[in-house]
């Protein structure tokens, strides 16, 4: 209702938690005005997260509304389709996390030779990378501005790529237009200060500092060092890693002892910053607890990326982990949070053995997801794991093995629908009846 304004609804939402329950389907109807209302303002964010507990509160009615749900999860599929039409795939978030400056990777400061011959590329191609590998790389980005429009994060993350593989290839004039074009992309889409904003402006610098250009990449690695500061603080790391490159064109243009300065600024933040990780998570959890899932999605991936360094008993890798996957769980990105919930039993599995307690909690975790996302099958092996480890510890009369029995009994049930429907459509036509198939199978 366009006339309803957020504070009348807001009351409203009190009275009927008053009266009904904040668990009631009257609620969860208010919270889909409340969602509408910023549907209309375009924030999608705030919609998005009011229709998820709108439709989880529908779902969990003892006689769900089917109406209801429905609609829920068309405006859900709704704002998906608005996010996509904006910036690309609503899960494109993933620009938001913090880079680690993977891509493009300068591997060396000197020493960059000419350009092959084409015939010569074709037969030995500098830093393995193909004419064929190039133009499949053009003809995605043509792809992706056909199905997302010429301006996009998809857009000017697939240009940002290419230049990676002329990076790898030393053209480096055939990367300068990409990146310039990715840069301002990003600048319209996500705004001047935004931090993937400075990873651009980081990449495109080190092009020119290659390229000799000082003066032009001293400028653009200071803007970058600007957005860094005001958003992580004058001595994070990331901070660093870009007043390295300042202090080494200091040093290329004979300004010794202002690059002197520099890299003691640089080595102390260093050794301040011992670990981003403890930084991310902090963040993470902070804005996890604050329902703004998708920062917090950023700094727990970006947490993520810390971790590629630590062995995979680390429990600072299991906690990123587990965060990750519960804000996909609370964005209903499943098939995100499954493969997660994978690593997560597989380390619960080696580190503590199959029939520890953790073990168990982590398969029907990954087991619902399973479930969640129609793999009655998974969902049932992964049940009767956890079911087994339950009645070893619990008992089998204890209240949470009953109900992973009840669970283990549901998943079968719905997989070996599947298995039948399967049958059904597989041999229709033929004399094999669904009634003899049975009797096959169970003999």
């Amino acid at each position: 209702m366009p006339s309803e304004s957020l504070e009348m609804l807001e009351q409203f939402l009190k009275l009927q938690t008053a009266m009904h329950g904040e668990s009631s389907v009257e609620v969860a109807k208010v919270l889909g005005r409340i969602a509408n209302v910023y549907f209309g303002k375009r924030e999608y964010a705030k919609a998005e997260g009011l229709f998820n507990n709108a439709l989880t509160i529908a779902e969990a009615q003892p006689k769900p509304s089917q109406t209801i749900i429905r609609e829920f999860r068309n405006k859900l599929r709704h704002i998906e389709q608005e996010q996509r039409n904006q910036q690309g795939h609503p899960d494109d978030n993933e620009w938001l996390k913090v880079s680690t400056d993977r891509i493009p990777v300068f591997s060396a400061e000197n020493g960059l030779m000419p350009s092959a011959s084409p015939s010569a590329k074709e037969a030995n191609p500098k830093g393995g990378v193909s004419n064929k590998v190039i133009a499949d790389a053009k003809l995605h980005i043509h792809k992706l501005q056909q199905l997302a429009g010429h301006e996009s994060l998809q857009v000017a993350d697939a240009m940002t790529k290419l230049a990676d593989l002329y990076c790898r290839r030393e053209e480096l004039d055939e990367m300068e237009p990409l990146l310039i074009e990715a840069l301002r992309m990003r600048e319209k889409l996500c705004g001047e200060n935004h931090l993937s904003v400075s990873t651009d402006l980081k990449n495109l610098g080190r092009l020119y500092y290659f390229k000799q250009k000082y003066d032009q990449a001293e400028a653009l690695l200071q803007k970058a060092r600007v957005i860094r500061e005001g958003a992580l603080g004058p001595t994070h790391s990331y901070v660093a890693d870009v007043a390295e490159w300042q202090a080494r064109i200091m040093r290329k243009t004979h300004r010794v002892d202002e690059a002197l300065k520099l890299e003691k600024f640089v080595s102390d933040c260093r050794e301040q910053n011992v670990s981003d990780w403890e930084q991310l998570k902090t963040l993470g959890s902070q804005l996890q607890e604050a329902g703004k899932l998708l920062e917090a999605q950023a700094m727990w991936l970006a947490a993520l990326d810390e971790c590629s360094e630590f062995r995979f008993d680390d429990p600072r890798l299991s906690l990123t982990l587990e965060n990750l996957a519960e804000i996909y769980w609370r964005r209903r990105k499943y098939d995100k949070a499954e493969p997660l919930c994978k690593q997560i039993l597989q380390i619960a599995e080696s580190l503590l053995g199959p029939e520890h307690s953790d073990v168990g909690l982590a398969a029907n975790n990954l087991a619902i997801l399973c479930e969640r996302q129609g793999k009655h099958s998974d969902a049932a092996i992964l049940y009767q794991q956890a079911l087994t480890i339950a009645e070893n510890i619990l008992g089998n009369s204890h209240p949470d093995t009953e109900i992973l029995r009840e669970s283990h009994a549901r998943a079968r049930f719905q997989a070996l629908k599947q298995v039948e429907q399967k049958l059904e459509e597989s041999h229709k036509g033929s004399r094999w009846s669904k009634s003899g198939w049975w009797k096959a199978y169970q003999q």
